[in-house]
């Protein structure tokens, strides 16, 4: 069941944000994107903390993916209107089991 959340809330997570510019975005720049809260709530539900070592450990799975430049650039900007390509989605599913891992007990649930 984590592992479908995970996949699941990733795959919102690229689905529901924006994008800009070309050069593949940090670590660090995802990471405090997942720290600010803008696009917790696909983490586990509206308003979900994720910590600094969830979010970094998170971000270097989707740094270290296939995602795209522009996904990840999507994630930073946290808007809404993003359309996720098939590739960034089976990307995003490749990695679910990962991102699972980052996750504290109790929040893929």
């Amino acid at each position: 069941m984590r592992t479908f959340g995970a996949a699941l809330a990733v795959g919102v997570l690229l689905a529901t944000s924006a994008c800009s510019g070309s050069s593949r975005p940090s670590q660090d720049d995802v990471s405090s994107a997942l720290q600010k809260g803008g696009d917790n709530s696909v983490l586990g539900g509206s308003g979900a903390k994720v910590s600094k070592k969830a979010a970094d450990c998170i971000a270097k799975v989707l740094v270290d993916s296939k995602i795209s430049d522009r996904a990840l650039k999507a994630i930073i900007d946290g808007k809404k209107n993003y359309k996720a390509s098939q590739q960034d989605q089976a990307a995003a599913v490749a990695v679910s089991s990962k991102i699972v891992q980052c996750l504290p007990a109790g929040l893929g649930n």
